[in-house]
């Protein structure tokens, strides 16, 4: 198997083979059910995510909105320095429900550049304003140099992004929120490689807001070998033998043996070497999927409302 093929826009995803406290740092809290993880990438190269700061914001429960608001303001508003222009971009398709996300935000954004500057000031409104730039292949530009165009013309300070991402596990879909402030490449998890939108590119500070809405077959099935051990490895427990309904996600491990006996040496494999597996099995067949969850339409109506509420209780 050659190297390491992770397909995530999740940067606690990509880290998984580094060294921590060499390459990157985290740190984790908890509000309520919500758990917020923030990683510092110390160190470009070794990863296609920038030097930077990630908040990772992760939840079992999307509809407990509240919760999740509340962090989401408030790690934003950790990345807002002085009182800037702000141009909110909703990147994405939104005729494909897995990549609307974006333009769907904007219907519930505020905005207020168009109000007068002595209301905007009496109510510490931030000035901004808000883009849906399409994608590629129907406006046949760089969603890049619309930005670009449009920060120079309107002289913006800071342009916050929010995209659909990809994640590497099933069960961040819909599940999870990462906010940074390196900026974003549209569509880099699935293959579309897209210019940057970032400091460099656009030249402003960038914060880019994205939701995991897809996922790889190959990383699915990953997924699915290490429930199936799960699955077996509680079912070997004589307490579990008669168990009906729904069952908690084994926390337990199995020998190498039992592996064995169960998957034979595919049961030795780690994630990432199960990864590696599966994908090249299915990249070179062009059978390696990009799949959604089935409730994609309400996670998006639902987590698109909440980052835009998020954005709109930020004021100075």
């Amino acid at each position: 198997m050659g190297q390491n093929q992770i397909h995530s826009d999740l940067a606690s995803e990509v880290l998984t083979q580094l060294k921590e406290g060499q390459y990157y740092t985290r740190e984790e809290k908890k509000f309520n059910e919500v758990k917020v993880e923030t990683i510092h990438i110390l160190k470009e190269g070794q990863i296609y995510h920038p030097k930077g700061q990630y908040i990772e914001i992760s939840f079992q429960d999307y509809l407990k909105e509240q919760d999740i608001i509340h962090v989401l303001h408030q790690s934003l508003k950790s990345f807002i320095i002085n009182i800037p222009r702000i141009l909110i971009v909703g990147l994405g398709n939104r005729y494909l429900t897995n990549d609307a996300i974006g333009p769907q935000t904007l219907r519930d954004i505020k905005i207020t550049h168009y109000l007068n500057q002595e209301v905007r000031q009496r109510n510490h409104y931030y000035d901004i304003l808000a883009l849906a730039p399409g994608v590629m292949y129907q406006t046949g530009m760089e969603s890049s140099k619309i930005i670009q165009s449009l920060v120079k013309q309107e002289n913006i300070d800071l342009v916050i992004v929010i995209d659909a991402l990809c994640a590497s596990s099933y069960e961040k879909l819909g599940h999870v929120i990462q906010i940074n402030n390196t900026g974003i490449y549209p569509g880099s998890g699935v293959g579309n490689h897209r210019l940057g939108i970032n400091k460099d590119s656009i030249g402003c500070q960038v914060i880019a807001i994205g939701v995991p809405t897809v996922i790889y077959a190959g990383a699915l099935f990953k997924d699915l070998l290490g429930y199936l051990k799960g699955y077996f490895g509680d079912a070997l427990n004589p307490v579990n033998k008669l168990k009906v309904g729904k069952r908690k996600q084994y926390q337990g491990s199995l020998s190498n043996q039992q592996k064995t006996q169960l998957l034979g040496d595919i049961g030795l494999l780690n994630d990432q070497e199960l990864l590696n597996l599966f994908n090249e099995i299915l990249d070179p067949i062009d059978a390696n999927y990009v799949l959604s969850d089935k409730k994609i339409d309400e996670q998006n109506e639902v987590l698109s409302r909440i980052i835009a509420k998020s954005i709109n209780l930020l004021t100075y």
